[in-house]
């Protein structure tokens, strides 16, 4: 028996097409990766509430627009000193009249956690698994007779290049990776995709939340899925040769202004045309500001959010992420302080 026709013979909750969305239910992620999406996707299933996709510079606006929820899920969205009193006052509001949830595997300042616990927020972190791993380990008693939700948190994982963590690797175990991987990649691809079209391109993400949650479908199952997997991987091979010819390499690291909005594809594509351990590649966010993806190769020693952190820190900009993905968010009067910096640090 195929993984597909495996999981479609499971049970399916009854409610799914049949109540409305609550309106004071809100749940907040992030819009750029599949790890973001696919966090939404699960509890949506679960709570069927507003679903709100956003990005770490407008995170604090976004919770400043939400009135009147009793519960507020956040996921997916990493804090820094930048962004976390802006953060706190926030959740602190929402908490007068609702539960605020913050799952999240972003690293963490311990005061932050104080903070956030003082503050009644029922937190849960780890920067051991991907986020929707989190999700769904956190809902795991509520999940057991979804497993389309358990693929959904695989693919969070995988496309998160966390799919080797003790819970991740345990419930990838369950399917085929082959399966895994190739709903991973669509939905990858469709996101990158569709995150090109700006505002509308928000607003369709939000659609592929509902088409996985509420309409029960798998990645390869969305609407155009199969279009926009095939147009995102012959567009790819026409971007690696423009970084390979357009890109600059130092040290150990290449990088390359895009316009694309999954700078983070693009970044990994200098990895491999310039045959370095980090690339680094960076986009119009706005007039006055580029938004920066960093990542690593698997072996490489480099703590990419450690690295992106200290040198916003030192730049007064917003910045981190993880060991081998990470990001900023700068003026772009900085750009050269930022590329020189991180030169020194990638010796």
């Amino acid at each position: 028996m195929s993984a597909v026709t495996e999981i479609r013979r499971g049970e399916r909750s009854s409610f799914r097409e049949e109540s409305p969305p609550k309106s004071d239910i809100v749940v907040v992620s992030h819009r750029k990766d599949a790890d973001g999406i696919t966090s939404a996707a699960v509890i949506h299933y679960l709570n069927r509430g507003k679903v709100i996709l956003t990005d770490y510079g407008e995170m604090v606006e976004t919770l400043e627009k939400i009135q009147g929820a009793k519960e507020v899920f956040i996921c997916d969205l990493g804090l820094n000193k930048m962004t976390f009193d802006g953060f706190l006052e926030q959740v602190k509001r929402l908490c007068t009249t609702g539960v605020v949830h913050y799952i999240d595997h972003h690293p963490i300042d311990p005061e932050f956690k104080k903070k956030l616990t003082e503050a009644k927020v029922d937190l849960f972190h780890s920067t051991e698994e991907s986020a929707a791993i989190l999700v769904f380990q956190k809902f795991e008693d509520k999940l057991r007779l979804a497993p389309k939700m358990k693929v959904l948190a695989c693919c969070g994982a995988i496309t998160d290049y966390m799919d080797l963590q003790p819970y991740a690797k345990k419930l990838i175990a369950s399917f085929d990776r082959q399966f895994l991987l190739y709903e991973s990649t669509v939905l990858s691809f469709t996101i990158a995709m569709i995150g090109r079209e700006g505002i509308t391109g928000n607003q369709s993400l939000v659609q592929i939340v509902d088409e996985l949650s509420e309409k029960d479908k798998l990645p390869h199952e969305i609407d155009n899925a199969s279009y926009y997997s095939q147009e995102f991987a012959s567009h790819s091979a026409d971007l690696i040769e423009r970084a390979k010819r357009d890109g600059k390499k130092l040290n150990n690291f290449a990088y390359y202004k895009t316009r694309e909005s999954s700078t983070g594809n693009v970044a990994n594509f200098l990895i491999g045309a310039f045959d370095v351990p980090v690339g680094v590649a960076f986009r119009d966010d706005g007039p006055e500001h580029f938004e920066i993806s960093l990542r690593s190769t698997m072996d490489s020693d480099y703590d990419l959010g450690k690295i992106a952190g200290k040198i916003s820190t030192a730049l007064d900009a917003s910045g981190g992420g993880h060991s081998h993905a990470a990001g900023a968010r700068i003026r772009k009067d900085q750009l050269e302080d930022f590329i020189q910096m991180l030169n020194k640090e990638l010796p």
